[in-house]
């Protein structure tokens, strides 16, 4: 079976899986839905939380897709993470690229900001985020650090506008362009 196909086949297999956990999670664990919080830091209408969440999301992923190139070229550890992800991404189509970017961010979003972070709290969720994103060898190190980064990002769109779809959104642009790029690059 070609590499693409594992990939594929194995993000199907973690990320169904994992949306459903989120979601009973939520409801089961904490009567709540996955996607809202019950007491964001704004205390704003519904409308103007959502635009805000969504903005701050595509601030976010502009500001580290367009810093990521940056950090190949000029820093040591990017560069190593870049090399060692590569040969992963470089088998995927766009298409593949575009499919695992949309589920790992919809996934991981509802599963850590929707439904941990409710209960853990921020900086937990964050740590077990940068925890779950690692590989066998030392480079990896790199991503679990930069993900705990991405993590608290993402989770303080999520306390402050108590909607999950900028962080989400933020997760998915990140992941499609940065796996484009590697793919090329």
């Amino acid at each position: 079976m070609p590499l693409s196909n594992r990939i594929t086949a194995l993000a199907v297999v973690i990320y169904a899986p994992l949306t459903v956990a989120a979601l009973a999670w939520a409801r089961f664990g904490q009567d709540r839905d996955a996607w809202a919080l019950d007491a964001p830091i704004l205390d704003w209408g519904i409308g103007a939380r959502m635009a805000l969440s969504l903005g701050l999301g595509v601030a976010l992923a502009a500001i580290v897709i367009l810093t990521t190139p940056l950090l190949v070229e000029r820093t040591r550890w990017a560069r190593a993470l870049h090399e060692e992800l590569r040969p992963i991404v470089e088998a995927l189509s766009p298409t593949e690229i575009t499919l695992l970017a949309l589920s790992s961010g919809f996934a991981e979003e509802l599963f850590f900001r929707g439904a941990m972070q409710p209960v853990l709290g921020l900086m937990l969720t964050s740590v077990v985020f940068g925890a779950v994103h690692t590989g066998p060898r030392r480079v990896f190190l790199a991503w679990s650090l930069w993900a705990f980064v991405m993590g608290l990002a993402f989770g303080l769109i999520f306390e402050l506008c108590g909607v999950i779809w900028g962080p989400v959104l933020a997760h998915v642009l990140i992941n499609q362009r940065n796996m484009s790029y590697m793919r090329r690059v």
